[in-house]
């Protein structure tokens, strides 16, 4: 448990430790954001020890790029870097995320799905590659430096690899949904107590269907997006649902029942990743508790003592971390760390 007052570095720390382990952040899209301002590059490594193995991941960042290595070696292919340890991460942003925009929501579950396969992290970096080079071929259509012929034919190859791309990610993303609805629906009733149902939905146009079906719709929407110079089909337009009662719980539920569904999901997807990799997920956990009621507090730690494996907690007082056992003390300040 780290305790200090708001900017002392208790969320960068969390954030590092993420990094470390998806090559991804949980704030922000860009990995160069996390260089200091004034220099150059920075890094990042871990030592991590599991069933009396040590490894270490080592990040260098930079602007124009990243370094990834492991116990020191340059990793290729870098799925290889996956898989020796998963992270699940819980901030005070996600009690929000019901009624937050779509593409938050899509950050979130993507997050849950990468952790469960470690493949989808690649998926999802070829398809924004494509999908940016579509919308350079629609803005160069609007602004007329390119032939309409080449326009057509440039965009028809892409469609194929919008197509197939795309459909992994939808497909990964309902797959997952499908593994969690159970485990969020009983987590919900725990921490609830109520006779309330909670329940997530994945909204796509395209999930479940075939490459060639997509394509076709991709053609069939090709004037509106020619005139809105940008794809306006695909996963990056797709939504997460949660849901209350089967109603939009964004727009129906309590600030205190938002907070208990982002709980159960958060519970829920411990439980899967647990039993999909036989191993406890490291949970980080940013300042939640004092978000909670005392209620719904007391139930998340009886839960983590029961089924988390090692949780890092940030929080500005340790009484709001209900945990007697088995737990560390520290203090941030001014980003240092001490006993």
């Amino acid at each position: 448990m780290f305790v200090g007052n708001n900017g002392q570095g208790k969320t960068n720390l969390l954030e590092a430790i993420y990094v470390v382990a998806a090559l991804r952040s949980f704030r922000t899209a860009k990995l160069s954001d996390l260089v200091s301002f004034g220099e150059e590059k920075t890094n990042i490594g871990a030592r991590v020890v599991k069933q009396g193995m040590t490894r270490v991941y080592e990040i260098e960042l930079a602007l124009g790029g990243r370094k990834v290595r492991l116990d020191g070696k340059a990793v290729r292919p870098l799925s290889r870097y996956f898989g020796g340890f998963n992270v699940v991460v819980f901030t005070p942003e996600d009690l929000s995320l019901a009624r937050g925009a779509p593409s938050e929501r899509r950050r979130f579950l993507d997050r849950a799905v990468f952790n469960l396969r470690a493949d989808y992290l690649a998926t999802v970096q070829d398809f924004e590659k494509v999908l940016k080079q579509r919308n350079s071929v629609l803005r160069m259509a609007g602004q007329g430096s390119m032939s309409p012929a080449r326009v057509e034919e440039m965009l028809a190859v892409y469609d194929v690899q919008l197509a197939q791309l795309g459909l992994v990610i939808a497909n990964a993303r309902a797959s997952f949904l499908e593994l969690i609805r159970d485990e969020l629906a009983q987590a919900f009733q725990a921490i609830g107590r109520s006779e309330h149902t909670a329940s997530t939905r994945y909204v796509s146009k395209i999930a479940g269907s075939s490459p060639q079906a997509v394509e076709a719709m991709l053609r069939e929407g090709r004037a509106k997006d020619l005139a809105s110079q940008s794809t306006q089909l695909g996963p990056h337009r797709d939504d997460l649902a949660f849901e209350l009662d089967d109603r939009d719980a964004g727009g129906f539920a309590s600030q205190g029942q938002l907070r208990a569904i982002m709980l159960a999901w958060k519970t829920a997807e411990l439980s899967v990743l647990a039993r999909a990799h036989d191993d406890l997920p490291i949970l980080l956990l940013d300042d939640v508790s004092s978000e909670l009621d005392p209620a719904r507090n007391a139930y998340l730690f009886e839960h983590l003592a029961k089924q988390a494996g090692q949780c890092f907690i940030t929080t500005t007082h340790e009484r709001h971390v209900l945990l007697a056992l088995d737990r560390a003390d520290y203090r941030i300040e001014n980003g240092q760390i001490s006993s």
